[in-house]
C-alpha cells in the first residue's frame, strides 16, 4: 500500500539540489535566455546568496508539415 503523503501532487520540485558552498536550500531565481534555443535557470541559495546556472537547450516546435494538395 502506498504512503498517502507519496501522492504525485506534490508541490515540492522533483529534484532538491544543496548549495554547494553552505549546503543551504537552493531556490529558483529566474531564467535567461542565451540564443534561441538555450537558457539558463538561475537558482540562489536562501542562507548565503550563491547562485548556480543551469544551461539546458528548450525545446523548439519543428516546421509545420502540410499534406500536399493533389
Amino acid at each position: 500500500m502506498r504512503h498517502p503523503a507519496a501522492s504525485p501532487t506534490s508541490s515540492l520540485p522533483s529534484l532538491m539540489m544543496p548549495c554547494p558552498v553552505c549546503a543551504g536550500r537552493m531556490v529558483y531565481h529566474g531564467r535567461r535566455p542565451i540564443a534561441a534555443d538555450v537558457e539558463d535557470t538561475v537558482y540562489a541559495c536562501k542562507r548565503c546568496g550563491a547562485e548556480l546556472v543551469r544551461t539546458s537547450v528548450c525545446k523548439t516546435p519543428g516546421p509545420t508539415t502540410r499534406p500536399e494538395a493533389a
